[in-house]
């Protein structure tokens, strides 16, 4: 078992990545990133937050194409980029996804 102040030391060391978004011409830096064990945790993060953003595109309205998050290191330096084409697509079928990122959506319960 990690004591307390190994377990805070190991935290710190993770990278932080930041997740520019791109729509358009508009384009919103993240200022904040997250801490993140690798750029592979970074990019299935920006693949998630890239299929929230598309569930509320589909609800509310609006383009399904044209956005693109950047993931950045923390030197700036741009490691992969995700695109909502790429994450609707892939060689030109619909891709599905074996998880949900809706965990917070209200879950209907029959038994009730």
């Amino acid at each position: 078992m990690l004591s307390k102040a190994k377990f805070t030391n190991v935290a710190n060391t993770m990278p932080r990545y930041f997740f520019h978004v791109r729509e358009g011409s508009s384009f919103h830096r993240d200022e904040e990133g997250q801490e993140l064990p690798d750029a592979e945790a970074a990019r299935q993060e920006a693949v998630n937050t890239s299929r929230e953003m598309l569930g509320e595109k589909l609800l509310h309205g609006g383009p399904l194409n044209h956005r693109t998050i950047e993931i950045a290191d923390e030197t700036g330096h741009v490691v992969d980029e995700i695109n909502s084409r790429d994450v609707l697509f892939h060689k030109g079928v619909f891709r599905s996804y074996s998880d949900d990122v809706t965990q917070s959506a209200p879950k209907n319960d029959p038994s009730r």
